[in-house]
């Protein structure tokens, strides 16, 4: 054909699949249906794909086009921006200036009015699409236009990172309620975020995790669901689009299939077991692609997200922070149920368990379990592990107690998605970026406050391990405190000087002068390694000191697995209409695995290395219950309540002192973990039946180190139980 011209369109097809099952061997289900067949899942490839979000309001297109302009702008002035004008990792006391030189070229940049207050950013009342243009550089990459709705996908600047689609209802004076119906794609119809606002409180949220599988990967998971899990269906068949083009030549019309997506939602969860109905509430969406629909990695329609979605014109300015998914979060009643949905469904196993009385928070406790697949993927280079999105984690939370976070999420809420995680290459230059451009536009992120204590404080008895009497031990700390150095509890100014500690010291008592210069060196190491003693005795010499201030400075959780190095952020809270509601968060992890080798020296390095560490797990759920309480103490402040005021600090102390008293334990925990996995490792690679034997008991070892200190932090987490029950009880 010469000329011919070419027509696009889009057809959907409602395709009710009949029952036929890929023979394998028998075997009786968790429902006792014997004439269930098993089938192997392992080849449904399952990868993170998308997640769509239900939110109040989207602003219009041209409007968030503006911002990324201006923000494009800002960038192109160079010295004001984390990533290419060096405001990444500045001497100290230099941020605050650099930061106020871009706020005043940001003034310059937008009309009156635009440029925000920092001062007065919160969390609540936020464009959630509005948040990742300015605080992590993505932009709005694709929009689908309904009926009833309106959607966009907002991406960072590689399109195989994290797929955020935001979709909303149009208001009603601007579409027919005849037209509603008429909607071509049934991720984009009202009922989605009609069924979904009406089993999560009214409230915005996320309403869709969507997960890609191999070509026929759907049949076989439609297929368990109609067998094991039938009333989990959304719609008992596959949604199935493709992209057909017309090629027309005189009276001739040829059409063409060139792309193919395949689309099933199922509910998660079930309302209160597996016998009871579903929860409407959060779904779950698998998509198969072909063709069109999945050769090419764009971020619109037919490349690759979701059908219906069309690509808009995004220019990225170098600052875009790529993500990838790592684990998505849900609080449930039923935590066994889902873990059992998961497994017969998509042979999921449970990766780790936290159980009753570890993960603990003053008198909320929680237990949690981390369900996934086995990803076979090993590569020796760190992008492509850094991007690979076949290892999919699904942690799951359940209340143990009526207070608490997970319990008041569960009762405001409903169950659904608590936090999605997200991989980073470098975190700390994410969370200074973040941080940078909400101090200079007023927009953007902010991040849940960890304690300082978590990080690590000087005590006396750190003090006497350099060969300091206690005398000089207390009088150094008494002089740290009256310099301004240290706080009563120990907890020292980042980033203190050798002059500030030379001011300090000189003066202590004349009578301790002779005792302080045998021990003066290790002393001050002493005080300086204070800033961050918990870190270190975690990770050691393996990274500098300038990086253990980094992490301190921009509160990074830190844990280990082996010998790889796990650091984790929590955003606070999004979606959130009003200060003090549970809404869901965002979480940022960047993950350095260790190197092993093949038998010919070859490096090899897997998702998912790091795992989840209980620290960060236990120290996410205490930071979560002190920030409330502290919002407590604000809120009787600004109302002039002392006696409210002075329980909620109360609080404060005590879930901070939980904190305290846990950190040691969990590092022997951590410990405890990293000998018993390298001693196992080494017995299952050793030949000799003597040294293998010698090895599996240092296995034992560790492990009976493990439990004791297992038991000690439940201890621990019980104590701290009765006292926020005796502060309650005496409000």
């Amino acid at each position: 054909l010469k000329h011919p011209r070419f027509a696009t369109l889009c057809t959907v097809f409602l395709i009710a699949m009949e029952s036929s099952l890929p023979t394998k061997r028998q075997r009786t289900s968790s429902h006792g249906d014997v004439n269930d067949v098993e089938v192997d899942l392992s080849g449904l490839g399952m990868r993170f794909h998308h997640v769509q979000f239900f939110v109040d309001h989207l602003s219009a297109l041209a409007d968030y086009k503006k911002l990324e302009s201006h923000l494009n702008t800002l960038a192109d002035r160079g010295s004001y921006d984390p990533f290419t004008g060096g405001m990444r990792f500045l001497a100290p006391g230099a941020l605050p200036e650099k930061v106020a030189e871009g706020r005043r070229e940001w003034e310059s940049i937008v009309p009156e009015g635009y440029a925000l207050d920092p001062q007065a950013y919160h969390s609540y009342e936020q464009d959630f699409v509005e948040q990742l243009i300015a605080g992590l550089g993505w932009r709005v990459t694709a929009e689908h236009h309904g009926t009833a709705t309106r959607s966009l996908l907002v991406t960072s600047s590689d399109p195989e990172g994290v797929k955020f689609v935001a979709t909303t209802r149009l208001p009603e004076d601007s579409h027919g309620y005849a037209d509603i119906d008429a909607e071509p794609y049934f991720h984009f119809h009202q009922s989605q975020i009609d069924r979904f606002l009406a089993s999560h409180g009214g409230r915005p949220g996320v309403g869709v995790l969507g997960f890609e599988v191999n070509e026929g990967g759907l049949d076989i998971i439609l297929d368990r669901y109609l067998r094991l899990h039938p009333k989990l269906l959304v719609h008992k068949d596959l949604y199935v689009y493709h992209d057909q083009r017309s090629i027309i030549h005189g009276d001739c019309e040829r059409r063409m299939n060139r792309g193919t997506m395949k689309t099933l939602d199922v509910f998660a969860y079930y309302q209160h077991g597996v016998n009871s109905h579903a929860d409407q509430g959060t779904v779950l969406r698998f998509v198969e692609r072909r063709g069109t629909y999945g050769s090419q990695p764009g971020f619109g329609n037919p490349h690759g997200v979701l059908p219906g979605l069309h690509d808009v014109q995004a220019q990225f300015n170098g600052t875009s922070v790529p993500c990838y998914s790592d684990h998505w979060v849900s609080n449930v009643r039923d935590r066994e149920g889902f873990l059992q949905t998961l497994e017969d469904t998509l042979g999921f196993t449970a990766k780790v368990n936290f159980n009753a009385g570890v993960v603990a928070a003053g008198e909320a406790m929680i237990e949690s379990t981390v369900s996934g697949n086995t990803s076979h993927m090993i590569s020796s280079d760190k992008g492509t592990v850094l991007r690979d999105q076949s290892q999919v984690f699904l942690p799951i939370n359940n209340a143990l107690s009526r207070v608490g976070h997970v319990h008041g999420f569960i009762e405001e809420l409903g169950q659904g998605v608590q936090h999605l995680a997200s991989r980073v290459s470098n975190l700390t230059a994410l969370i200074e970026r973040v941080n940078n451009y909400r101090k200079i536009t007023g927009r953007g992120f902010s991040f849940l406050n960890i304690p300082r204590s978590y990080y690590g404080v000087l005590s006396s008895k750190d003090l006497q391990e350099t060969g300091a009497s206690e005398g000089l031990a207390s009088a150094v700390l008494s002089a740290l405190e009256s310099h301004g150095l240290a706080s009563s509890t120990g907890v020292l100014s980042l980033y203190i000087t050798e002059k500030q500690l030379d001011s300090a010291f000189s003066d202590l008592p004349p009578s301790l002068s002779a005792e302080l210069q045998t021990v003066l060196g290790p002393l001050k190491e002493c005080v300086k390694r204070g800033r961050y003693a918990n870190l270190y005795g975690l990770l050691g010499d393996r990274i500098p000191e300038s990086k253990y201030l980094q992490i301190v400075e921009n509160n990074v959780l830190v844990d280990i697995q082996g010998k790889d190095i796990l650091y984790q952020i929590f955003t606070s809270n999004i979606l959130q209409r009003q200060a003090g509601h549970e809404a869901p968060f965002l979480e940022f992890i960047e993950r350095v695995c260790s190197e092993t080798s093949t038998a010919n020296g070859e490096p090899q390095l897997k998702p998912g290395c790091g795992g989840f560490g209980i620290r960060n797990f236990l120290t996410l759920f205490l930071s979560i219950e002190v920030s409330k309480a502290m919002r407590q103490y604000e809120a009787a402040m600004k109302c002039g309540d002392a006696k409210a005021a002075e329980n909620a600090q109360k609080e404060v102390d005590a879930l901070t002192a939980q904190m305290n008293e846990s950190n040691p334990i969990l590092t022997q925990i951590s410990n405890a973990m990293m000998g018993e996995g390298v001693a196992q490792e080494r017995a299952t690679a050793c030949e000799s039946l003597h040294e293998r034997q010698a090895l599996l008991q240092q296995v034992e070892h560790f492990r009976c180190e493990k439990e004791q200190a297992q038991k000690r932090l439940m201890q621990v987490s019980f104590h701290y139980k009765g006292v926020m029950a005796q502060l309650r009880e005496g409000r």
